[in-house]
């Protein structure tokens, strides 16, 4: 199966595997250490300069291959591995269990970036088993004051995460969630606030890519939270990631163009170290700016069809009300009283009304039904109707006959 990306790069994964690591005494962040110097502290270890040295100095330099394996691990995991071997061969010949835990689980982490997920568990095994094996007052080349509880809640809080995470990889997630649990008892008892912002970090994308978003931006605000708490801006950074990644998936663009590029202000003043996570961050950046450009171009072609379809609903309103009125003036003349007509003589009396006066005077002009309609406001059937009437009235076939007849009668000066 595909390897999931339950970190924003192989460096942050690493580090939420080794966070607690961060904590004992001996230790720094390798995010702001110089490993070219301190590279150059161990070259000049040969065989027989390490064959020679005590304990004392080979537990100094078995520290230096296990930070220079952190500080490479995001730029060259290749060179991260080897020096995790030395740490891991140095720390097996002396019994050092704080050293066989560290460096196997980062060779186990290595190997599970490779997705050699056999080897993987090998190596993890080889750390539980140097945890089982620590107790409390053991000496321990980095702890010659022997070895406290704190030390071994230390390590076994780390591999607790790092399992959790690899049940998380594979889909068992309620197996997943019981090792995240338990390792965030250890955190909080001993407020380290980083490794819970990272333990955080790693729920919320289990919960994501599980199809959780709701479980996800919880984990994620309160993964902020921690990181913030801690000062820690790496884990500020990638929580706010989280976040704008699931604003993403549940089409809160707005949130989650806010949350990335805040998240990509730290991976880009930290590129060195970061790189991969800036790339992985701003494809999703760009995702959003896709579908903020689409949406937009959706927004406008729904707003230029609304606008037509308002043009058209004027246009047919106008249209209706006019049809309004000349259906009632249709049927005004329908319902006026017309009494049965028959051909008029010389001597008979014609009526006309107003309405009909008004049309004989324009026929006489010359007009047609559609001239006439226009001018009275009237439908041309309307018209067509009153000519009917007139020429029934004046006992004629033609408009022509109908003028001459009124001429006759006197309604035609």
């Amino acid at each position: 199966m595909p390897m999931k990306k339950k970190c924003i790069s192989f460096a942050l994964a690493a580090l939420c595997l080794s966070g607690t690591a961060l904590k004992a005494d001996n230790y720094v962040d390798h995010r702001g250490h110089n490993v070219d110097s301190l590279e150059r502290v161990v070259a000049v270890w040969s065989d027989d300069k390490v064959a020679r040295a005590g304990d004392k100095e080979l537990a100094r330099l078995n520290q230096d291959w296990r930070e220079l394996m952190l500080g490479y691990l995001n730029t060259d995991p290749e060179r991260s591995c080897s020096f995790a071997r030395k740490a891991l061969r140095m720390g097996l010949d002396k019994d050092w269990k704080v050293a066989v835990w560290d460096a196997a689980k980062a060779i186990g982490q290595y190997h599970w970036h490779k997705e050699r997920y056999d080897s993987a568990a090998f190596y993890y095994n080889i750390a539980v088993d140097a945890i089982d094996k620590m107790e409390v007052g053991a000496v321990d080349a980095a702890h010659p004051k022997g070895l406290s509880q704190f030390d071994i809640d230390n390590a076994r809080s780390a591999m607790l995460g790092t399992i959790g995470n690899l049940y998380s990889m594979q889909d068992s997630i309620d197996l997943a969630m019981s090792y995240y649990a338990r390792a965030g008892e250890i955190f909080k008892q001993y407020g380290w606030s980083s490794s819970l912002a990272c333990l955080q970090y790693n729920t919320g994308e289990t919960w994501r890519e599980n199809g959780e978003p709701a479980k996800a931006d919880e984990a994620f605000a309160e993964g902020l939270a921690y990181a913030k708490e801690a000062g820690d801006s790496l884990w500020i950074a990638g929580n706010k990631a989280g976040i704008g990644r699931v604003a993403l998936e549940r089409g809160r663009l707005r949130k989650a163009i806010r949350f990335l590029d805040e998240a990509n202000q730290y991976y880009t003043a930290h590129n060195d170290q970061e790189f991969a996570s800036l790339l992985e961050n701003l494809d999703y950046t760009n995702q959003v700016l896709r579908l903020q450009k689409r949406q937009a171009t959706i927004g406008m072609i729904l707003a230029l069809a609304a606008l037509i379809l308002l043009i058209i609903s004027i246009f047919a309103i106008f249209r209706m009300e006019k049809f309004k009125k000349q259906n009632s003036q249709t049927e005004k003349v329908l319902e006026e009283t017309i009494e049965e007509i028959s051909p008029a003589s010389e001597g008979d009396s014609i009526k006309l009304n107003e309405r009909e006066q008004e049309i004989l005077k324009l026929i006489a002009e010359g007009l047609i039904n559609k001239q006439i309609a226009d001018k009275v406001c009237l439908s041309p059937d309307t018209v067509k109707w009153y000519r009917k009437k007139l020429l029934v009235k004046f006992d004629t076939t033609t408009s022509s006959g109908l003028v001459s007849e009124a001429f006759k009668r006197g309604f035609l000066n």
